[in-house]
């Protein structure tokens, strides 16, 4: 996909290209359930089955913050820098 044919969007005053915005959303949702889903090895791990679901919520929390880091690195957004 060429620089020409991207479809751009502005998000919290960010613009970011379609296909960017998409690559970063599969990564923070992937990590974020992936996160979720190791919750109940842990707990076993631990031996304490009431942590469950108060470990599923912050350990997907966790996720998606490492999946918004990992996607900032990667994708870098397409300022428009006007000058006066």
């Amino acid at each position: 996909m060429g620089k020409t044919s991207q479809n751009l969007y502005e998000i919290f005053g960010e613009v970011i290209a379609e296909h960017d915005f998409l690559k970063a959303f599969l990564i923070t949702s992937g990590l974020a359930f992936l996160m979720y889903f190791s919750a109940p090895k842990i707990v076993s791990m631990l031996g304490r089955e009431d942590l469950l679901n108060a470990l599923r919520v912050t350990l997907s929390a966790l996720g998606a913050f490492f999946g918004f880091i990992v996607s900032t690195s990667i994708i870098e957004p397409k300022r428009i820098v006007e000058g006066e």
